[in-house]
C-alpha cells in the first residue's frame, strides 16, 4: 500500500476551514486517531496557522515561448504544458526529487500484476465547486485513451484496458498486461489531468479550463498572457504563495532580459551567454540545473527517402560536431546526450560511451554516402522550433551535412505549427526536443513499430526487431536489473540504428528576482516550484 499521512491532511482541512472541528474528530475517530492526539495537533496547528497568511501579490513569470492552446488531452508540447501546469492534477504527482506522491488519490495498491487500485482523497473540490469523485476520474481517462482533435493519441497509456468506478471514491485501473510504467505516468502528470464530468462539451478547452489545481484560470489572451488567481479550496497541503500568478508569453531572449531588469517579470528562463550579463547584479539569483529535454534531430521514414539507409544516418551523425553545439550554441553548458537524457536516474548509459559513439569522422561519412548509392547528396527540409536554440542546431547541422552534399533547407516554424506538424508526421527532418518522461520506456517508446508515434514517423520505412523484442520485454518484468539491462542494450542499439539522431542535453538557467522564494529548476524542465512560491513587497 502507498499513501500519504491522512492524519495530517485531515488537519490541513481543518486549519484552512474546508471541514469544521466536529467533522474533523468524527473523521478522526474513523481513522483511529485518540482524541488527546487530535487535540495536541490541533493546538500546534492553531499556532502556525495564525501566525501564517494566505495566497498575497502578484508573480509574473516570463516564459521562452508562446503557448499555442491548454488543451488538456493528448499529445503535447512543453509549451502546451507549461501553460496548463497550475490548473491540472493527476492522481500521482513528483515532488522536487522525483519521488512518487500521493495527489488526489491519497493511496493505491497493486493486487496484482496487471490492477491498481486507487483511493481518492474525499475532500476535492474542481475550480467551480463540483467535488471531485471516481466518475470524474474515469471520464478523464476515457477522453485521455481516445483525446478530441486537436489532441494526439499518446503510447504510454496504451495498455490501459479498463478504468472502472468502484464507489464515489475508490477506482480500479486494469491493464490489458502487465505494465510496470502506470504510475510514473501518473506523477508525470501531462497526459492524465483529472477534470469534471462532461468539462469537454461544456468549455472551450484550448483557451480554458476546470481542474483541481492550485490555480484557477482566469483568463488566456492568445500570443501574450495567462492569468491565474489562487484556488481557495485547493486540496493541498502547501497552499499558494500568490492570489496571483501571471504566465507572461516572451519568446525573444532580449525581451525577457530587458522585462526582467524593468521589474515587469519577476522570474523567466535565460540562456547561458545570456545570465551572464545578470551574474553579480543583487537583485537576481541565477539558478541552473539540467532537465530532461535532450535535443534530437527527429528524421521521418514514412517516405521512401534516401535516410532510410542506415548507413546515411550514419554518415548524418559522424559529421554532426556535438562539441561544437555545446560550445557554441550554449555556450559551454549542454553535454551530449542519446535517448535516455544524463539525469535520468540510473537509467542512461554512461556519458563516456555515448560520446564515444558520436566521434566525428568526416571521411568515414563520405565513404559511408557512397556506398549507400549517394555520393551526390539530396536535398532535405529541416523544420525547427523558432524562435530559439532548436533553429540555431538546426543551422548547425545544415552547415554539418553540407560535407556530405546534402542541401538542408531550415524551416523556422512557431511552436504551434510545429507540434501540429510533429503530430501528424509531416516533415522530413525536424530540430526539437524531447521532454520528461514517467519511465525510461517512454523514452524509448517510439522506436517500438506499431505504437502510434512510430506510425505517423517512420511507416514501413525502419524497423528493428531486436528493440521491438527488448521493448516488449521491458514492460514485462518488474525486475529493476533485469529492465537496466534491457533498456541500456536499446540505447546502445539505437547508437548504430540512429533512427533518430540525439545531439546534446543542455542545461537550464533562469533569473529570478530576490523578492522571489520558492522556486528551483526542476527536472521535467517545468515550473512546480510556482505553486507555493512567494513574493515579498
Amino acid at each position: 500500500m502507498h499513501q500519504h499521512d491522512p492524519g495530517l491532511h485531515l488537519l490541513s482541512s481543518y486549519l484552512r476551514g474546508r471541514i469544521d472541528r466536529r467533522s474533523m474528530i468524527k473523521r478522526a475517530a474513523a481513522l483511529g486517531m485518540g482524541a488527546s492526539a487530535l487535540s495536541a495537533l490541533s493546538s500546534i496547528g492553531q499556532n502556525d496557522a495564525s501566525a501564517q497568511e494566505g495566497p498575497s501579490g502578484e508573480l509574473i513569470w516570463g516564459l521562452n515561448t508562446v503557448v499555442p492552446n491548454i488543451i488538456p488531452f493528448g499529445g503535447i508540447a512543453l509549451a502546451q504544458w507549461l501553460g496548463k501546469e497550475f490548473i491540472y492534477d493527476s492522481l500521482l504527482a513528483w515532488d522536487a526529487d522525483l519521488n512518487v506522491i500521493p495527489a488526489l488519490a491519497e493511496s493505491y495498491e497493486l493486487p496484482d500484476d496487471v490492477t491498481y487500485k486507487f483511493k481518492l482523497r474525499e475532500d476535492i473540490l474542481f475550480h467551480d465547486g463540483r467535488p471531485m469523485t471516481s466518475a470524474d476520474v474515469v471520464y478523464s481517462f476515457e477522453t485521455a485513451l481516445n483525446p478530441p482533435e486537436p489532441g494526439v493519441k499518446v503510447p504510454y497509456l496504451d495498455n490501459v484496458a479498463s478504468v472502472v468506478a468502484d464507489d464515489d471514491y475508490n477506482v480500479t485501473i486494469t491493464m490489458s498486461k502487465a505494465d510496470p510504467t502506470l504510475i510514473g505516468t501518473l506523477a508525470w502528470t501531462n497526459y492524465t489531468p483529472i477534470v469534471p464530468v462532461g468539462m469537454m462539451d461544456e468549455i472551450e478547452v484550448l483557451s480554458n479550463g476546470i481542474g483541481t489545481g492550485p490555480f484557477k484560470l482566469i483568463e488566456f489572451l492568445p500570443d501574450d498572457s495567462i492569468t491565474h488567481e489562487a484556488f481557495a479550496d485547493f486540496w493541498g497541503e502547501t497552499p499558494p504563495g500568490v492570489q496571483t500568478l501571471t504566465l507572461k508569453m516572451l519568446p525573444d531572449e532580449q525581451q525577457r532580459l530587458a522585462a526582467l531588469r524593468a521589474g515587469e517579470i519577476h522570474g523567466g528562463q535565460l540562456a547561458a551567454d545570456t545570465i551572464a550579463a545578470l551574474e553579480g547584479d543583487d537583485a537576481f539569483e541565477i539558478q541552473s540545473g539540467i532537465t530532461s529535454a535532450p535535443c534530437v534531430i527527429q528524421l521521418n521514414m514514412v517516405q521512401d527517402v534516401p535516410w532510410r539507409d542506415v548507413r546515411v544516418r550514419q554518415a548524418i551523425s559522424k559529421v554532426i560536431d556535438r562539441q561544437q553545439i555545446i560550445d557554441n550554441v550554449f555556450a559551454g553548458k549542454a553535454q551530449v546526450t542519446g535517448a535516455i537524457p544524463p539525469g535520468f536516474g540510473i537509467w542512461p548509459l554512461a556519458d563516456a560511451e555515448v560520446a564515444e559513439a558520436y566521434t566525428l569522422d568526416v571521411e568515414g561519412a563520405q565513404a559511408l554516402m557512397a556506398e549507400a548509392g549517394f555520393a551526390d547528396g539530396f536535398d532535405v527540409e529541416l523544420q525547427s522550433i523558432s524562435p530559439g536554440f532548436y533553429t540555431t542546431i538546426a543551422e548547425v547541422v545544415q552547415e554539418a551535412v553540407r560535407q556530405l552534399n546534402i542541401n538542408a533547407e531550415v524551416v523556422p516554424l512557431e511552436i504551434g505549427t510545429f507540434a501540429a506538424n510533429i503530430g501528424k508526421g509531416e516533415f522530413q527532418w525536424a530540430s526539437t526536443g524531447r521532454g520528461m518522461r514517467g519511465d525510461p520506456s517512454a523514452h524509448v517508446v517510439d522506436f517500438r513499430q506499431g505504437t502510434s508515434n512510430n506510425i505517423a514517423w517512420f511507416g514501413d520505412g525502419w524497423n528493428n526487431e531486436e528493440i521491438n523484442t527488448l521493448f516488449d520485454e521491458g514492460l514485462s518484468t518488474t525486475d529493476q536489473d533485469r529492465r537496466l539491462e534491457v533498456y541500456s542494450e536499446i540505447q546502445r542499439l539505437l547508437l548504430t540504428d540512429l533512427p533518430n539522431i540525439y545531439t546534446v542535453l543542455p542545461e537550464k538557467f533562469q533569473a529570478v528576482s530576490t523578492s522571489v522564494t520558492g522556486t528551483y529548476v526542476f527536472y521535467g524542465n517545468t515550473n512546480p516550484g510556482l505553486r507555493t512560491a512567494t513574493v515579498s513587497e
